[in-house]
């Protein structure tokens, strides 16, 4: 059950960046609680953490400036990632953090004998015709 969501942008391809505000708005409409991220990732060129990515800031988001190819940051960010997640789950007055969990208690296996008779319920199968 999704209890964090990531953002992540590539600071070296605009399209990815323009995205996330269509993305966002998106997820607000059904999940407006959960908490979420911005990562700037593919930082190798240390001028792109000078730049100023706006997206996070208007809607007040932490924003990590991460390198996947070497690292930098990648660890930092999960460990944030998971306790921000902990709390979130710990804390939630989610709606739909409450119907995800029932749907997880949610036992799909019945076994047969807990199954309704179908007779009972007129779903009586017809004999196929010779």
């Amino acid at each position: 059950m999704a209890r964090q969501s990531l953002w992540v942008f590539d600071v070296q391809r605009k399209v990815t960046y323009k995205n996330l505000s269509t993305w966002y708005t998106e997820l607000r409409e059904f999940r407006p609680e959960i908490p979420c991220i911005v990562v700037a990732n593919k930082i190798d060129d240390v001028k792109m953490t000078q730049k100023s990515f706006n997206f996070a800031r208007k809607f007040s988001l932490p924003l990590y400036f991460v390198s996947a190819a070497d690292g930098t940051n990648v660890v930092k960010l999960f460990n944030d990632a998971i306790r921000l997640a902990v709390s979130y789950k710990h804390n939630s007055q989610d709606f739909m953090d409450e119907v995800l969990q029932e749907l997880e208690n949610f036992d799909l296996e019945q076994k047969e004998e807990e199954v309704p008779d179908r007779a009972q319920h007129g779903d009586t199968e017809s004999p196929s015709p010779s």
